[in-house]
C-alpha cells in the first residue's frame, strides 16, 4: 500500500478529520492509490494483464450466453 503522509499541527498532534466530506476524500485518495498500483502492475506485467483481461472477457461472454439461453422461450413458433 502506498504511504500516506500524516497531517500534523504546530503541536505535533495528528489532526482528526470528521464528517462526510473528509471520509469521501479519504475514500477517493485510497481508490486513486489502488488505481495507480494496478496501472503500475499492468505496465510491469503486460502478458499477465492481457491474459487476465481475456479470461474475464471469456467468462463474461459465457455468463451472458447462458443467461440469454435460459431466458429464451423453449416454445418455437415460426
Amino acid at each position: 500500500m502506498a504511504r500516506k503522509s500524516l497531517g500534523t499541527g504546530f503541536t505535533g498532534d495528528i489532526t482528526q478529520e470528521t464528517g462526510v466530506a473528509a471520509k469521501a476524500r479519504t475514500a477517493v485518495d485510497r481508490v486513486r492509490d489502488e488505481a495507480g498500483m494496478v496501472a503500475a502492475h499492468a505496465v510491469d506485467h503486460p502478458t499477465a494483464t492481457g491474459s487476465a483481461i481475456a479470461a474475464v472477457g471469456l467468462l463474461a461472454f459465457t455468463v451472458g450466453y447462458m443467461i440469454g439461453l435460459s431466458s429464451s422461450s423453449r416454445e418455437r413458433r415460426w
